[in-house]
């Protein structure tokens, strides 16, 4: 569908949004799609509130969660907006419609000893274990987000400074900070290991590189966080995104400015970071009245 074409080269190009973004719109709007065509809609005017509304009723059915609901009707109403600029449809329907309301749940962060026996867990004297611990150790020092993981380029990072150029959404980049344990696992892996996978010097800016000389991926990125996180004995409800919430919730509870901790984690609204204020303030509860003798009543 040209429309749709269009519509990513528009994202692309108007929005600077990523590519990885995009393949998320692709993917949500595919499936939006693929229920108009069983309904045998062949026009997009023909569209309805009434379709719209019944799609999300079987997403509901489906047992989506109310979040990814809100994403993919988000993401239905920017294309429909964007038939209408062009004059490809005369009304969104899209915009009549609200999403499900979806219960605020604060996100789930990684105690300070689960992170130390995480990081603890590759083996620091193979390749893979040294690249895959400086993954993590980058993760947990600066917060970013896996897509900008993917991302770093090996001149990105100022060893000297200890930080790293990132490019974050929207194409903007941002600055951020390492400690030097990250540093420790930074110039073990790129000093001594990372050599051993470039199998094209022609091809190897990236940072982080897998065993056919390539950019690691997203998704391998993720695999590995995970795998290490079940070695650990972490949760199995953590993820990637966890490491990101753990950093922000630490650098608060250790006495961080919330506008620092905006800047770095590359938000574009105090109101965004405001949510790990809420987290650290629970977690602090939760370690009182775990830790002090006196918090709870003795009962005989």
């Amino acid at each position: 569908m040209d429309s749709l074409n269009n519509f990513y080269k528009y994202l692309e190009i108007n929005k600077n949004l990523s590519s990885y973004t995009i393949r998320n719109y692709s993917n949500d709007l595919s499936d939006f799609f693929k229920f108009i065509k069983e309904k045998n809609v062949s026009n997009i005017e023909k569209i309805s509130k009434l379709i719209i509304r019944e799609y999300l009723s079987s997403l509901i059915e489906k047992k989506y969660q109310k979040k990814s609901i809100a994403r993919k009707l988000s993401i239905i109403r920017s294309y429909f907006r964007y038939l209408k600029s062009k004059n490809i449809i005369t009304e969104n329907h899209a915009e009549l419609i609200h999403a499900p309301k979806s219960t605020k749940t604060l996100p789930q962060i990684i105690e300070k000893e689960e992170i130390k026996k995480l990081l603890e867990t590759p083996k620091f004297n193979t390749t893979n274990g040294a690249r895959d611990s400086a993954i993590l150790e980058i993760f947990y020092s600066t917060g970013i987000r896996v897509s900008e993981m993917h991302n770093i380029d090996i001149n990105n990072v100022d060893f000297n400074q200890q930080n790293i150029r990132i490019l974050g959404k929207g194409s903007k980049y941002r600055l951020v900070l390492y400690g030097n344990k990250c540093q420790e696992s930074l110039q073990n892996y790129t000093s001594y290991f990372r050599n051993k996978l470039i199998l094209d010097p022609k091809n190897s800016n990236a940072l982080f590189l897998n065993k056919y000389g390539s950019r690691l991926s997203v998704r391998s990125i993720q695999r590995l966080v995970k795998k290490y996180m079940l070695i650990s004995g972490i949760s199995n409800n953590v993820h990637t995104h966890s490491l990101r919430h753990t950093f922000a919730t630490h650098l608060i509870e250790g006495g961080a400015d919330i506008k620092v901790v905006q800047d770095l984690l590359g938000h574009e609204s105090p109101t965004t970071t405001q949510i790990y204020t809420h987290t650290s303030a629970k977690h602090t509860k939760e370690a009182y009245f775990k830790s002090h003798p006196k918090a709870k009543l003795d009962i005989k």
